[in-house]
């Protein structure tokens, strides 16, 4: 059996407890009070969060520094040396969205006064352009820089002709686009007997002062459904088109052209979020491009016309065949109508009738000037196919002024692509990633 302690009965004496000594400080007690405890996680909780806050604030400070100052220098391609840059490629993709909108807007409204289905006009070029362009980014922004490129390579030649624009062409260019013409809305109310001199000189576009940017305005996408096939006259740019009707005044007419084109800055300024100085380099441009075209491209008084026909395969070995069936004697209309791609004229068994040879590719119309009457020639590698094609008569005639215009812009953009493979250029992948 266990030995019980001895007691004395009287109460216990508690053990006193000595305080920590730390050293060089005084006594640190061992608990701290709840109060304490709480006053020191909420100071480790701002502690925290303060850090956190900064080093947040870090991140945004240097994102913006990269994407507003870095990423707008960047460049996404060169032209004998010369930079396009982020900024200038974006402010471009969002100006050319905005136009091509506008387009489309007024392309609908246009099918519509004639009384036909806007669903029907996006079957046709270039409306079919257009929508896919509106709809997906990156043929709009391939698009753009291409033209970039083209303007580029213009503004060098311009620089080397020493050709120099001045504001009455920059004017010339805003007229062409809206289709106003001052010596046509000069002859309102003359006397037909009388030799007119236009006295309308339209208001300047380009505004003194750059107008502030204002608040993007995102584009709505255009998903019209394609259904039919229209045959309402397509042309690159529908810009309203300002007709002198009997009973409008020139001062009338002026007031019109006035308003469309305040009306055209203002939409696609907010429709873009771009500063006007972007919508004035485009009509400067168009100037400019019409300047070096002019220089480039002598005026012609007599073109090539020529009678022909063709066949249009996708492979040589398919031309080949072809061929060698006309050689036996087989009818070069109903093979046309059996086997062409190009099914517009393989309907009317390859017949093209007459044309400038201007109006075709670069390798069939070389083919069509050089080809003995008569003769079945190809195959012809062209970017559509493989053509075998036959002269039926050829002939220089004088140039239509109606034609005119055209054979001479055929001609410049052949001119444009032979300076695009004598230049150096180089197109870096980042601009597919920077289409606004």
């Amino acid at each position: 059996m266990a030995k019980r302690s001895q007691t004395t009965g009287q109460p216990r004496r508690k053990r006193r407890t000595t305080p920590v000594e730390v050293e060089g400080n005084a006594p640190a007690r061992e608990f701290q009070t709840r109060a304490e405890r709480e006053e020191a996680i909420q100071k480790l909780i701002v502690q925290v969060t303060t850090i956190t806050l900064a080093v947040i604030a870090v991140i945004i400070v240097i994102a913006l520094v990269y994407t507003q100052l870095i990423v707008p220098g960047q460049v996404v391609a060169t032209v004998n040396g010369e930079n396009i840059t982020v900024s200038a490629f974006q402010d471009r993709v969002r100006f050319e969205r905005a136009r091509l909108q506008d387009q489309v807007n007024r392309a609908v409204a246009q099918a519509q006064s004639f009384g036909l289905d806007p669903n029907q006009l996006f079957q046709q070029q270039p409306y079919s352009t257009w929508l896919n362009e509106l709809n997906f980014p990156d043929q709009l922004g391939q698009r753009v820089l291409n033209d970039m490129i083209d303007d580029e390579l213009i503004d060098q030649e311009a620089e080397a002709l020493n050709i120099s624009i001045d504001d009455e062409q920059v004017q010339d260019s805003i007229n062409n686009y809206f289709g106003y013409d001052p010596t046509q809305v000069a002859l309102i109310g003359v006397d037909p007997t009388e030799t007119p001199t236009p006295t309308i000189t339209p208001t300047p576009f380009v505004s003194p002062t750059p107008s502030p940017i204002p608040t993007n305005t995102p584009t709505p996408e255009v998903t019209l459904e394609v259904t039919a096939e229209v045959t309402a006259e397509a042309t690159d740019d529908m810009a309203p088109t300002i007709a002198p009707s009997p009973t409008s005044s020139q001062e009338e007419i002026q007031e019109q052209f006035d308003e469309n084109v305040d009306d055209f800055r203002t939409s696609i300024s907010q429709a873009g979020g771009i500063n006007t100085s972007v919508i004035d380099a485009y009509f400067q441009r168009q100037a400019t491009r019409d300047a070096v075209r002019d220089e480039v491209i002598q005026e012609a008084e007599t073109a090539t016309y020529a009678n022909l026909r063709h066949i249009l395969v996708a492979t040589e070995e398919e031309a080949q065949e072809i061929i060698a069936s006309l050689e036996n004697g087989e009818s070069f209309a109903a093979l046309a109508r059996a086997v062409s791609t190009d099914t517009g004229s393989g309907a009317r068994g390859g017949e093209l009738g007459w044309s400038p040879l201007s109006n075709f590719v670069e390798p069939f119309a070389d083919a069509a000037r050089d080809a003995q009457i008569g003769a079945i020639v190809g195959p012809v590698e062209s970017e559509f196919g493989f053509h075998i094609l036959q002269v039926r008569a050829r002939e220089e005639r004088e140039v239509e002024e109606a034609e005119l215009d055209s054979i001479r812009s055929r001609e410049f953009a052949q001119w444009l692509d032979t300076k695009r493979e004598e230049s150096e250029i180089e197109i870096f992948d980042i601009w597919a990633d920077n289409i606004p």
